[in-house]
């Protein structure tokens, strides 16, 4: 495997749950260049095995990513066996309750993973907040057409209430 040098890399340290490496780090552990699209693209990185081999190798290395910096060229690496983190395998938000949601980032699309970064930078909130705040506007755009539709079938009625109520107590 092209990316073995990563994961040996990353499965020799125990001692600690996270580890934050440079690009020129990752070069020097792999011994080649990482490919452009990881310097330029956001989903290189993400914890996604499906048709990206490279995180096959920190998957099973027992790591995920976190905390990408493209300009900076830096990316944490924490070990997904150590809880949920903000960022990488899932989140909790609240007591575990009927109503807890855990949401599995690595299963998001790399849009929806930038639409989550994008606005919890933009609103300088954590990453479980800007989904909620994303879910919640979604919630609220939806109600709003779900009204307007209803508005359109069935129009006011130019019957008054008051009136319906007397013809039902004049009819008992």
């Amino acid at each position: 495997m092209k990316y073995e040098p990563l994961l040996r890399f990353l499965q020799a340290r125990s001692d600690s749950s996270s580890i934050r490496l440079t690009f020129a780090e990752i070069n020097e552990i792999l011994g080649f260049q990482l490919p452009r699209s990881a310097r330029d693209h956001q989903a290189w990185w993400s914890n996604t095995r499906l048709g990206h081999s490279h995180a096959a190798a920190w998957l099973d290395a027992g790591w995920k990513t976190e905390m990408l910096d493209l300009d900076g060229e830096r990316v944490t690496f924490v070990k997904s066996q150590q809880g949920v983190s903000e960022e990488g395998a899932a989140f909790r938000r609240g007591p575990a309750n009927a109503e807890t949601v855990v949401l599995n980032l690595a299963d998001l699309s790399p849009a929806a993973h930038k639409l989550i970064h994008d606005h919890a930078r933009d609103h300088g909130v954590d990453t479980a907040s800007a989904v909620i705040a994303i879910l919640d506007e979604i919630a609220s755009k939806r109600l709003r057409a779900m009204l307007d539709g209803f508005a359109k079938a069935f129009p006011p009625s130019t019957v008054d209430s008051v009136d319906l109520i007397r013809e039902d107590r004049d009819a008992r």
